[in-house]
């Protein structure tokens, strides 16, 4: 990677906070990592009263959750109108999943503490884009928080640091559950078309950090 002009760097005051994470994501190895960084009124002390890092979350560590999208109990919170049966299945114990329930757990718990008014910023970090059921997720979890804070209040986005912007992939899934237990072929594509590239140069750095930004709308 060369170095970034100063003139392309990015000014978003959360962007050191947006690197840290991604390297701490890298340093972990293979797998497929998230974690939130959750500022409301633009704090970034991330001292858990005013703003919230989330814990890192591997694969298989969602499941039947706030935005699981799989739990039939969960009325108007599916899958139907947002995504494929497919799609929300197999993708119900992803990272991304437990990271939203996470972040929505600690927004739950204080928003009555936040100042009125304040406005919310969720950003959603991995070392792969969202597939196609998490951006789903991402959407539903944009509006849950829009219920809670208002119009206008809420920005919700997604961080990757993948070499393309986004990636289509085919799998061959076995519903076991599902009354013919045939075999299927689902495509999901990770990461946003039309996501920016923002560059950082971290505190102490000689070499930027680049990476993909989509708002989720």
């Amino acid at each position: 990677m060369t170095t970034t002009p100063p003139e392309a760097l990015t000014r978003d005051p959360a962007a050191p906070q947006i690197a840290q994470s991604l390297a701490e994501i890298h340093s972990l190895g293979a797998g497929l990592f998230s974690r939130a960084l959750v500022m409301v009124a633009g704090d970034l002390s991330f001292d858990e009263a005013h703003s919230y890092r989330t814990p890192v979350a591997g694969a298989r560590s969602g499941g039947t959750t706030r935005y699981s999208m799989t739990d039939a109990d969960d009325a108007g919170r599916g899958y139907e109108g947002r995504v494929d049966r497919a799609q929300a299945r197999m993708s119900k114990q992803d990272s991304e999943v437990a990271v939203l329930q996470e972040a929505w757990d600690w927004i739950e718990a204080l928003h009555a503490s936040f100042p009125h008014g304040a406005g919310i910023r969720v950003v959603l970090i991995g070392n792969i884009g969202p597939c196609t059921g998490c951006k789903a997720r991402l959407e539903l979890f944009r509006q849950d928080l829009i219920s809670v804070f208002g119009p206008g209040q809420v920005i919700v986005e997604s961080v990757y640091d993948t070499s393309e912007m986004f990636i289509t992939k085919n799998y061959s899934q076995k519903y076991e559950d599902y009354e013919t237990g045939t075999t299927n072929t689902v495509s999901t594509t990770y990461g946003y078309e039309g996501a920016t590239v923002e560059a950082v140069l971290p505190p102490g750095a000689h070499q930027s950090v680049s990476y993909w930004l989509y708002r989720v709308m």
